[in-house]
């Protein structure tokens, strides 16, 4: 019987999977997402948001999905954390003196697992955008004062007019033996995350454990931050929305996000395997003369 090409879907949210509107077609995804599961297929929304925003955006979808949170640095199963990478204590505060001093115009959030802080002087764009993805957000003097050695930094987010990541990322890793990974998140956010760690690489923790290649993977993008999860990725869809730089790196192009892109793709998979196990299965009938 023709099989679905992969075992394993990854999805972006912001400018892929979710409308602008931040919506998206929950009856459509239940049914797409059980039919895909039928096949013994894996559906990981892969983001650069917090699990936080991610539980209340799939609420009632959680037990069968799986989640890559902040960039890479949380990963979910199962509506539970079963992996962490984390900024340390030091590095965090090395990196807070040093986007003060380098990039002062620069609003910030350092983002927990369980917390999440800015100052009451960040720019009110800024605020407005973060009360979205991180309702928990706690406004502060002095970021320095207020993170503890013993939080669990995963994440810090600050804003941009020019994308800058590579030139911090080069700058900091330069003077500092802790390594940082930079990325942009589009829409005018710098991501700060542990070295080595992005999408892709949360990825493979989830290919390993699912025992499917990379080739088994369709991953679909449309910001910087999804650079490694669709080179990883055998199936790789920039949104037509995305990033002219993305749809270099992606072998296809999806419709857009408000176009339910992600949904279309699929459920044009779905069907031309329901096709061909329907035809087979009325040629596996027995011929009554």
């Amino acid at each position: 019987m023709n099989k679905l090409p992969f075992k394993v879907v990854a999805v972006d949210m912001d400018g892929t999977f979710m409308r602008d509107n931040q919506t998206f077609d929950h009856k459509r995804f239940d049914r797409i997402l059980n039919q895909l599961r039928d096949q013994g297929g894996h559906f990981i929304v892969s983001s650069g948001r917090p699990y936080t925003r991610l539980r209340e955006d799939f609420a009632g979808f959680l037990t069968r999905i799986d989640m890559i949170a902040d960039n890479g640095s949380l990963l979910l199963q199962d509506n539970n954390i079963i992996s962490t990478h984390l900024l340390t204590y030091k590095t965090t505060v090395d990196l807070i003196h040093f986007i003060q001093e380098h990039y002062p115009e620069s609003s910030v959030i350092v983002t927990g697992v369980d917390n999440s802080y800015t100052t009451v002087n960040a720019s009110p764009d800024f605020k407005q955008k973060m009360s979205f993805y991180y309702p928990e957000c706690v406004e502060v003097n002095d970021l320095l004062s207020t993170v503890s050695p013993n939080g669990q930094v995963t994440k810090i987010t600050l804003s941009y007019k020019k994308d800058f990541s590579a030139e911090l990322e080069r700058k900091f890793n330069k003077h500092h033996a802790e390594k940082v990974h930079c990325t942009s998140s589009g829409f005018g956010l710098l991501d700060i995350v542990p070295y080595s760690v992005n999408k892709g690489s949360a990825l493979q923790y989830f290919l390993r454990y699912f025992d499917a290649k990379p080739s088994e993977l369709i991953a679909f993008g449309d910001g910087l931050n999804d650079t490694e999860m669709l080179k990883l990725a055998g199936y790789s869809y920039a949104m037509a929305n995305g990033d002219p730089e993305i749809k270099k790196i992606a072998k296809y192009e999806a419709p857009s996000n408000n176009d339910d892109g992600v949904l279309e793709v699929l459920d044009n998979y779905l069907n031309n395997y329901n096709s061909v196990a329907i035809l087979l299965n009325f040629f596996s009938y027995p011929i009554i003369y």
